[in-house]
């Protein structure tokens, strides 16, 4: 276990676990619920299954009562398991609410930021391009190690007319100010990711990376930081934020990182304990490779 989960698991023995548990006692009493709850609409659609199987209807009443029996015990089945996917968001949007912010404060001491702040490091990146508005779910700031960092779920919205504009992106946004500058502007993207820019591309050398990733640069200056290490810390990101899509741009010292989900920021499972700090290591996770990405990038 590396140095900075240590001092997540510790800051959870420490500061957070006597104010999870009350947390704790909530999630044993939905899990409860929602059990009794499935388990009397199951026992009903078992009940209606028996009655289209083994009673015999007189056929006057035939033509109604099979159809909204065998609908009404389907109905039933469906919403037996239905439960626990509503049971299991709500929970999830409980513990981003509530949980969440109890795992902002090592390291970088995230507090919560206005939205929408860094649209013109957006538009200066040209990651996206002929968008028409930012819309930020929630937006978080820490700084670490000389480094202003910047988290945000955002909404990137295409420039369609009409109310409703569909999303451009949805997902993760990771902007980091660093104090170091490299005098250039390189952009990175997954292949799945339909972009285009005027830059060059360039091979960095590193096959595993080419096999993933293009990667563009406006001149051939200070590339020095695009190594094995720096790659294996970058490719975290898909596994950990459960990416669809990834991009980064490095331009002179700021970096942004636009990570692609479908269901952004959300962490936990309804069945798993709150009381054990190893639960949260998918969330612990995500903040420690973005520090390991600082620490990589402020190196030399």
């Amino acid at each position: 276990m590396n140095y900075k989960k240590n001092v997540y698991y510790k800051y959870f023995d420490e500061n957070i676990l006597t104010q999870v548990k009350e947390f704790e006692i909530q999630r044993i009493n939905i899990i409860k619920k929602v059990i009794l709850s499935s388990a009397a609409y199951f026992f009903v659609g078992i009940c209606l299954a028996v009655c289209f199987v083994f009673v015999k209807f007189e056929p006057v009443y035939k033509f109604i009562l099979v159809p909204l029996i065998l609908f009404l015990m389907y109905a039933c089945i469906i919403k037996s398991i239905v439960n626990f996917v509503i049971a299991g968001k709500d929970f999830q949007a409980m513990l981003y609410e509530k949980v969440f912010p109890l795992f902002l404060v090592p390291f970088a001491n995230f507090k919560k930021w206005p939205k929408n702040h860094n649209t013109d490091v957006i538009i200066d990146s040209k990651l996206f391009h002929n968008f028409d508005t930012q819309e930020d779910v929630a937006s978080f700031f820490g700084f670490y190690e000389r480094t202003n960092i910047i988290v945000s779920d955002s909404r990137i919205k295409m420039p369609l007319k009409g109310v409703n504009k569909p999303d451009l992106f949805k997902g993760t946004l990771i902007q980091l100010e660093l104090e170091k500058s490299i005098d250039n502007h390189v952009i990175m993207f997954s292949k799945n990711e339909k972009k285009f820019n005027n830059y060059k591309q360039i091979n960095p050398h590193i096959d595993d990376m080419n096999k993933y990733l293009y990667v563009f640069a406006k001149n051939n200056n200070n590339l020095e930081f695009i190594s094995l290490k720096f790659w294996n810390t970058v490719k975290k990101f898909g596994a950990l934020y459960t990416a669809k899509g990834f991009e980064l741009s490095y331009k002179d010292n700021i970096v942004l990182i636009a990570i692609r989900q479908k269901k952004p920021m959300l962490f936990g499972f309804l069945f798993r304990s709150l009381l054990k700090a190893k639960n949260y290591d998918d969330l612990i996770e995500r903040f420690i490779v973005i520090f390991d990405l600082v620490d990589i990038l402020n190196e030399g």
